[in-house]
């Protein structure tokens, strides 16, 4: 999307490092860095090397916003501070003058419905696999405690135009793209515009996945609309079945007694649920790993996503934690999700942290795998089923490498 705003006299080159090695050696004017959660600590080292090469550096995104600025100066000569894509332009015309400011704040939100078709042609089919991101929405409505993107968004939700979505699939499809990632926070949330968009994207003969809460398995006709559309997969945020700890991470409106029957109703439309969770949270008890083992199994979750609690900086958790002393550690190389950076309420943290890979090393056995996988609905597809069995693979080696599973 920034490529797609740059002047247009600029030549731009996307580069991924979790798939390629960085071209330090390249000559380059100015280089832009993002990355999620604790990505922000490779950024430091990419910008520190540029840097040393005498290439002006300019970092954002999520965790660069929400984070002290103060962490991110020494290694970067700029910082963007919000959504980017109306400060972008501005950036790039203020380094080729060499006028970079070390600080740019976005003062308002960009007007989703004016936003131009991202440049795909930038993206090669074969670095970035067979599913290309499509964005519908921004931000969810929902204020849970511990979410960087209620933070960053303020609590606002947008919906782009659905003849707008319709028109960036369409881009995506002429670069050789028809498994589609929509990228939203909370996609099904607007149950109208979701009606409308799924509908329009049934001539499409995509297959997609993305987010989407709980919700959506009371509406019936909306999941149909959805699998008509070719959705198979959302992931949706769990959390926990116990909902003492679903208060304390404001969350409550999840009620952990219509989880099986939300789930099997889901299936039933031919799409499948991947779960997140959150152990450690006030409310769990030493039993936190067993709880959430039996859940995912007795569930068959076939993609289940489970991390330790880490209360990220400028969210309400993190604030609530540094007022009552319980942040033990702001290393951000530890807020990986696999860590234990606060003082949990009801359990020893050497304990959550054995608990958490016991767990995470029983969930990715190849017995475990091939149990969960045993749900997937009727008719999901080969390439469908081959990406659920890839992507637990992977999580299977992070497990082993002691990576916390599904995030990098």
């Amino acid at each position: 999307m920034l490529a797609a705003v740059t002047p247009p006299e600029v030549e731009v080159t996307l580069h991924h490092d979790t798939i390629k090695e960085v071209p330090y050696d390249k000559h380059w004017d100015l280089v832009g860095i993002t990355g999620m959660g604790n990505g922000i600590v490779r950024g430091w080292q990419i910008a520190d090397e540029f840097r040393r090469r005498g290439v002006p550096v300019v970092l954002g995104g999520v965790a660069a916003s929400l984070s002290d600025p103060e962490l991110s100066l020494p290694h970067v000569d700029s910082i963007v501070i919000g959504e980017a894509e109306e400060l972008w332009p501005q950036v790039v015309n203020d380094a080729a003058a060499g006028r970079l400011k070390t600080m740019y704040r976005a003062e308002c939100r960009p007007p989703i419905e004016s936003l131009p078709c991202p440049r795909y042609d930038l993206m090669r089919r074969g670095d970035h696999g067979f599913f290309c991101p499509v964005q519908a929405t921004r931000g969810c409505p929902f204020h849970c405690s511990f979410c960087s993107v209620t933070s960053f968004f303020e609590g606002t939700y947008r919906k782009a135009p659905v003849e707008h979505v319709i028109r960036d699939v369409r881009a995506a499809k002429r670069r050789g793209f028809r498994y589609i990632t929509f990228i939203d926070d909370n996609i099904g949330m607007d149950f109208d515009y979701a009606a409308q968009l799924w509908e329009a994207l049934i001539p499409e003969n995509i297959t997609w996945v993305s987010q989407c809460s709980i919700q959506i398995a009371d509406h019936e006709e909306l999941l149909d609309l959805a699998h008509r559309s070719g959705c198979r997969l959302l992931s949706v945020g769990i959390e926990s079945d116990n909902e003492a700890t679903l208060e304390a991470l404001n969350k409550k409106w999840n009620r952990p007694s219509r989880y099986t029957e939300a789930i099997a109703r889901v299936r039933e439309h031919g799409i499948d649920f991947s779960t997140e969770m959150i152990v450690g949270a006030d409310g769990d008890d030493d039993r936190f790993a067993e709880k959430a083992f039996r859940f995912i199994m007795d569930h068959r979750i076939a993609l289940p996503r489970v991390h330790i609690l880490t209360p990220v900086p400028g969210t309400p958790m993190w604030d609530a934690m540094v007022e009552e002393g319980r942040i033990v550690s702001a290393d951000y190389k530890l807020f990986s999700g696999s860590e234990v950076i606060y003082e949990p309420r009801d359990l020893d943290a050497d304990a959550l942290s054995r608990g958490f890979w016991q767990l995470s090393d029983q969930l990715f056995t190849w017995k475990s795998i091939r149990r969960r996988m045993s749900a997937l609905p009727n008719g999901f597809g080969t390439l469908m089923r081959a990406f659920i069995l890839g992507a637990n693979l992977q999580y299977r080696w992070h497990v082993r490498q002691r990576i916390s599973p599904g995030m990098v």
